[in-house]
Order: C-alpha cells, then sequence, then structure tokens
C-alpha cells in the first residue's frame, strides 16, 4: 500500500446522458469552484450523442476529471453506483450533467460539514433555469434535521442534484442507489440515511437547476409517484421510520391527482399542494 497517496476532499459523481448540449457548462461550473480540492468522477450512461467525446476531452484537460462508460444504458441508479465506487475522497456530492453548479457551492458545503461533523446529508437551495439558462423560480427547502425529517412523506426537501454526503458515517453496505428504482432512488437512499446522522439544507442556492421539457416527472408523472409511492412504503415497513400523520392526507391527494387527472392538470395541482408544504 502507498501511504503517499493523497486523496482528494470531495468526490462529485455525475451521470451523463445525452446531455451533449449542457455537459460542458455542468464541467466548467465545477472546475471554476472556489474550493479546488476536488474531483469529478463523469459516468456516460450509453449516450447516443457526443457527450463521452467532450467528457474525454476535458479528462485529458484536466486530471481531476475521471471517465468512465457504462457498456450500455443502464439508468442513473446504476450509473451513481458506478462512478460511487470509484470515488475516493470522505464527502461524496451529487451533480447533474445539465445544470450549473454555482460557484462556492463546494466551499459552503465543505465549511458546514466540517463545523457539523454529526452532518450525514447536506443539501441547499436550488435556484430554476430553462433550456435557455434564464431564471424561472428558486426554491426555500427547509434547513433544519427535524423539519426535514418531517417533509419526507410529503414531497422530498433535500433535492438531489445539491446533496453532500458524510461517506465516513455511512457503512458501505448502506451507501448505493437501488437500480431497481429509475425514479425516487435519491429519496431511498435518504430514508436509509435517517437513523447515521443529522441532515441539513444550507439556506443559499448552490445550484441553478435546469428544467427542460419533456423531462421525466412532467411526461409520466403517474409512474414517477408509483415509485414514490414504493420508496415510502418501503421506509415505513423494512426501515422503521413513522410518517406523520399529515402525510398521509398529502399522499391520498396525490394518489387522487396522478390516477385520474388529465397530465397537465395533475402537474400544476401537484405544484400547488407542494407549495402547501414546500415554500418555492
Amino acid at each position: 500500500m502507498n501511504n503517499n497517496i493523497i486523496f482528494p476532499k470531495i468526490s462529485v459523481l455525475m451521470p451523463v446522458y445525452n446531455t451533449s448540449n449542457y455537459v460542458s457548462k455542468a464541467l466548467d461550473s465545477v472546475l471554476a469552484q472556489t474550493f479546488t480540492d476536488f474531483e469529478i468522477i463523469a459516468v456516460d450512461d450509453g449516450s447516443s450523442d457526443n457527450s463521452m467525446e467532450i467528457l474525454k476531452d476535458y479528462s485529458i484537460k484536466d486530471s481531476r476529471v475521471k471517465v468512465f462508460q457504462n457498456e450500455e444504458n443502464r439508468g442513473v441508479s446504476y450509473s451513481l453506483n458506478h462512478a460511487l465506487r470509484h470515488a475516493s475522497a470522505p464527502l461524496v456530492a451529487r451533480m447533474d450533467s445539465d445544470d450549473i453548479m454555482v460557484k462556492d457551492r463546494l466551499e459552503k458545503q465543505y465549511t458546514y460539514m466540517q463545523k457539523n461533523p454529526d452532518c450525514v446529508v447536506l443539501g441547499g437551495q436550488e435556484t430554476y433555469i430553462d433550456e435557455n439558462d434564464k431564471i424561472t423560480g428558486n426554491t426555500k427547502y427547509p434547513l433544519s434535521d427535524a423539519e426535514i425529517k418531517r417533509k419526507f412523506f410529503q414531497f422530498q426537501p433535500i433535492a438531489d442534484p445539491t446533496s453532500m454526503y458524510n461517506r465516513l458515517k455511512i457503512p458501505p453496505e448502506v451507501f448505493y442507489f437501488d437500480e431497481s428504482l429509475t425514479v425516487a432512488e435519491g429519496l431511498d437512499l435518504y430514508f436509509r440515511l435517517f437513523k447515521y446522522g443529522k441532515f441539513a439544507n444550507l439556506e443559499d442556492s448552490i445550484i441553478l437547476y435546469r428544467q427542460r421539457q419533456g423531462s421525466l416527472f412532467s411526461t409520466d408523472i403517474k409512474r414517477t409517484f408509483k415509485f414514490i409511492s414504493m420508496v415510502r412504503k418501503r421506509a415505513k415497513k423494512q426501515y422503521g421510520i413513522k410518517a406523520p400523520f399529515t402525510a398521509g392526507i398529502i399522499n391520498f391527494s396525490q394518489k387522487i391527482i396522478t390516477s385520474i387527472l388529465p397530465l397537465r392538470v395533475a402537474v400544476k395541482l401537484n405544484d400547488i399542494i407542494k407549495k402547501l408544504t414546500v415554500k418555492v
């Protein structure tokens, strides 16, 4: 064993699939961070565009960019696990390949984690942008551990693209993304991590989250909520997490909305219900 190896302080996991129009901006935003002691683990998930070529170019220019490729399209959970196997840092951050990282995100999250060693998951606020980088909105997720954990049976109060994990507090057999889930993989992991430490959100926006037309949520809301409902049931039955009473009302409302209403109406009503519980 070589004891002289120096590992980075943060590993940034970036699954990539057909985002050649955006991935350069995503990578540039990470490489421009005020905190520089990190590695990017980018996994191309069998893209049919030139995303992989772009990733290779960046890996040649900057040794912090490490690129891997799935032999075929396997989904986001598989890609995240693939990246996680190559991650060497004690802190692990997620990053979507079509988003833009605010320049001091990693610095703010690293500083918070150092000051709060009992924190196992740290998120932050998002600023929504469209396909042309125009700002369309922002979030106001709860900040405290208690409030965040109460919200998980209603909506997801930590946004996946903002999440940072303290892997020193997580047993290796617990830190994985369920590959049977095509959505809600982050939600499932959060529930598993409840007992390993505190959750928190920064009050600042740390990600410009790109909302693209044809996203999975807007085009297949029924299927999305099917997986979310399944994960919530798993949390109660397998992970022993007790849901607050109000969560039952919210879940019932979401079930009705997604099962009988037209897609456009369902998405709008879900947004209204979300605003009642998470300020957006």
